[in-house]
């Protein structure tokens, strides 16, 4: 099937791309003095983050509850409680759910000191603070997130009261309820623990940073750049997705906004070429999905590996690169090999913009990237980078007029960032009843104890129990809460094995971002269908297979170590170890897509998925026996038909 693309097809992308971002959200929008009040709350967390990046964060209690403070609040007025609610104003209700949380927060902020020196004592009104924030916290969790997350976290609760009547390896003593408020609320492992500090710092700084760029319009010369590119290929526009999602995952770090961002203006041109509706929605979500594991800013949960084992963020990212590249390949050629069983042909040259006109044009809108990475390379923490990255977008806005950013513009950028974050800082604050019960019980060396256990101490099943974990703690939860959850129970098996601290950690953090393309719940895959207007399991179950060499690849990380190169010895093996893995995603993808040359018999497609396994298992021999298949699939369709094959 050959469809013939004019240019109208491309403006018709562009206009039912507005269409699509200009549909209401969750979120109240306000107007007249409560707009401005929220335009100041926002403003203030703004110029705090940045203040304390540039010139150095507070003491760690305070930096935290200050950044809370200016959270929930915002979260009660701006996301009304149920679908009835009123939403052009905010209730009474929420009035006081926002003083009160916003009061609990900041008490902790001035009295930190006081708390800090005494030694553990504890002030039974400070109890009811604390059961008071406790409770916020979970009601404003189940605002924005939905039921799902507060609810995991709930039992968390449950598990650390009970504890006496908890089977086998996860009994304990048991914890009082006011152990239980004031670990959560008093100290520096619950609701203001690691996982709050990094929403506190890096993370929102670079979803401002996302803010900054995305007012300089940055992401209009990815998609300039992804067009004049790949557009011509076969399958171009969906290429264009896979593309443009990759780059655009190097500032948003989100799985849905990067959806919806790319996906508005991919998705409708895929669907124009002849892509079904359901195939355009799998190609977005599944290529947005990898823009978490995409360097420079990745996902929000890569900040907290490089805090929780204290290195430099820049080895996190120096990890991710081949990993990221492999999951993007795979993707690439499940397009190619559909566009050819299919026919597709790639959008006309004449109506694509040509990449040296764009980069003359645009191309200096990516200099903020780089001049963070620059920073970051050479040792200076990402906060100071990030800074200076948001620096630059300032300064290059003025050099066109349309970009230029007046006072309002900054304004509504600084404004935006922080709403933009309210949701992954939520996200933050509630897991942290996960971490605290979890580190106040004790509990987690055990679990990792009894996965050993279950597994006796093989590796391969251990990383297939850590997959379903990580999985399914991620159904229907952000990626940063999947993960902390997921590494606090599997990743001390996987370093009781021997496998590094990072690869172990990477390996977690791969299927939390994959847990939102999973079905059942899977919020990225959904977005994407309701882009495409799709059904939206048929999406996922596509989007799963299209995403399936992101479920190998860290398969291939932990068993052949060398492939990282935060690991690399030898050059040469490192070398080699990356060629088979590419050989091998190329002949995943073709046992996935059911193609070579030309469609595959069903013993043709279970050699390709022999090849592929063999040649993504580490060693010289499985290497050989991989490219033995790939020769033998080769001289099989090299005809371009394939008699008797079911396509």
């Amino acid at each position: 099937m050959t469809t013939r693309i004019s240019a109208q097809s491309v403006a018709d992308a562009n206009v039912q791309a507005r269409q699509l971002q200009k549909k209401p959200g969750k979120r109240r929008t306000f107007t007249g003095a409560m707009g401005t009040l929220i335009t100041v709350l926002a403003v203030a967390l703004a110029v705090f983050q940045l203040y304390t990046a540039f010139f150095g964060v507070l003491p760690t209690m305070q930096q935290r509850s200050f950044h809370v403070a200016f959270i929930l609040p915002m979260i009660f007025l701006l996301y009304p409680a149920a679908k009835r609610s009123p939403r052009d104003r905010a209730t009474a209700l929420d009035w006081i759910f926002a003083i009160a949380s916003g009061a609990c927060a900041l008490y902790v902020f001035f009295a930190y000191e006081s708390i800090a020196t005494r030694a553990g004592e504890v002030y039974s009104y400070e109890l009811w603070l604390g059961g008071v924030f406790t409770a916020l916290v979970f009601i404003a969790g189940r605002r924005v997130l939905g039921w799902p997350l507060p609810i995991f976290c709930f039992l968390f609760l449950l598990f650390a009261y009970f504890g006496r009547s908890m089977p086998g390896p996860i009994q304990h003593f048991g914890l009082s309820v006011p152990r239980i408020v004031e670990e959560l609320y008093l100290t520096t492992d619950g609701l203001f623990g690691l996982v709050t500090g990094v929403s506190a710092t890096y993370i929102y700084l670079f979803v401002l940073f996302g803010a900054f760029l995305t007012s300089t319009k940055t992401s209009d010369f990815f998609n300039d750049i992804s067009m004049a590119l790949t557009g011509h290929l076969k399958g171009g526009p969906a290429k264009i997705s896979v593309l443009s999602s990759a780059l655009m995952g190097t500032i948003s770090g989100s799985t849905s906004a990067n959806v919806a961002t790319t996906g508005a203006f991919t998705i409708p041109l895929m669907k124009s070429i002849g892509y079904e509706p359901h195939f355009a929605g799998a190609v977005e979500a599944a290529a947005s999905t990898g823009g978490q594991i995409m360097p420079p800013v990745m996902g929000a949960a890569a900040f907290i590996i490089a805090d929780t084992l204290n290195i430099p963020y820049t080895q996190v990212l120096l990890c991710a690169i081949v990993p990221a590249l492999l999951y993007f390949w795979g993707i690439w050629c499940s397009l190619s090999l559909e566009a050819s069983r299919l026919g597709l042909k790639g959008l006309p040259k004449e109506t694509l913009p040509r990449a040296g006109e764009v980069l003359v044009k645009s191309g200096y809108k990516a200099i903020p990237l780089f001049v963070i990475v620059y920073f970051l390379v050479k040792g200076y923490n990402p906060l100071y980078s990030g800074c200076w990255g948001i620096g630059c977008c300032v300064l290059l806005s003025f050099v066109k007029k349309s970009d230029r950013m007046d006072l309002t513009t900054f304004v509504n950028t600084l404004k935006d960032g922080s709403l933009g974050a309210l949701s992954v800082a939520m996200a933050c604050i509630i897991v942290g009843n996960v971490i605290g019960m979890m580190g106040a019980t004790g509990v987690a060396l055990r679990i990792g104890d009894a996965v050993l256990a279950l597994t006796r101490g093989h590796l391969v099943l251990t990383m297939c129990v850590t997959l379903l974990i990580a999985t399914l703690l991620g159904m229907g939860m952000p990626t940063t809460a999947s993960y902390v959850m997921a590494s606090a129970v599997a990743a001390p098996a996987l370093t009781l094995l021997g496998v590094r601290g990072l690869d172990a950690h990477m390996f977690v953090f791969f299927y939390a971002v994959l847990s939102s393309v999973t079905p059942p719940v899977c919020v990225g895959a959904y977005t994407a269908a309701g882009l495409a207007n799709a059904d939206p399991n048929r999406t996922a179950f596509t989007g799963v297979k299209l995403a399936l060499p992101g479920f190998i690849v860290p398969f291939i990380f932990v068993l052949a170590p060398e492939i990282l190169l935060t690991n690399v010895t030898n050059w040469f093996v490192t070398f080699q170890a990356m060629i088979s893995a590419v050989v091998g995603v190329f002949l995943l993808s073709c046992f996935t897509e059911n193609f070579f040359m030309a469609p595959l018999r069903w013993y043709e497609r279970l050699l390709a998925l022999a090849g592929s396994l063999a040649l993504l298992y580490p060693g010289t021999l499985s290497d050989a026996v991989g490219l033995a298949a790939l020769v033998l699939l080769w001289l099989a369709t090299r005809g371009g038909t394939s008699p008797n094959a079911s396509v």
